[in-house]
């Protein structure tokens, strides 16, 4: 349902899901993560689609959506150069799992 301009400009300013990645990763530098850790840090209400109502047979669509939007980013940030990636079989098979560049 659209809303008007009006209500839009009520709203409050939100930083990117680029902006959350970094600002998780840099805060927690000790530990690395794979993509769904990262997507369960940093999505939340307002950003994340599992979170939109609808019948609960599509909340998995929406933690879908949620885990490849979250990757799209990941792997942008390691072509630029502003995140380490890594595949690493941390037990449960070979992941990739990313940390913010070493300084």
């Amino acid at each position: 349902m659209p809303i008007s301009i009006d209500a839009f400009e009520r709203g409050s300013e939100r930083y990117s899901i680029e902006e959350r990645i970094v600002a998780f990763l840099r805060n927690n530098d000790e530990r690395a993560y794979n993509v769904r850790e990262v997507t369960e840090a940093v999505m939340e209400t307002g950003w994340s689609e599992a979170n939109v109502e609808r019948p609960v047979d599509d909340e998995l669509v929406g933690c879908l959506v949620d885990l490849a939007t979250v990757s799209a980013i990941l792997d942008r940030l390691v072509d630029h150069g502003a995140l380490e990636r890594r595949v690493v079989d941390a037990g449960e098979g070979e992941r990739s799992y990313y940390r913010t560049r070493a300084t």
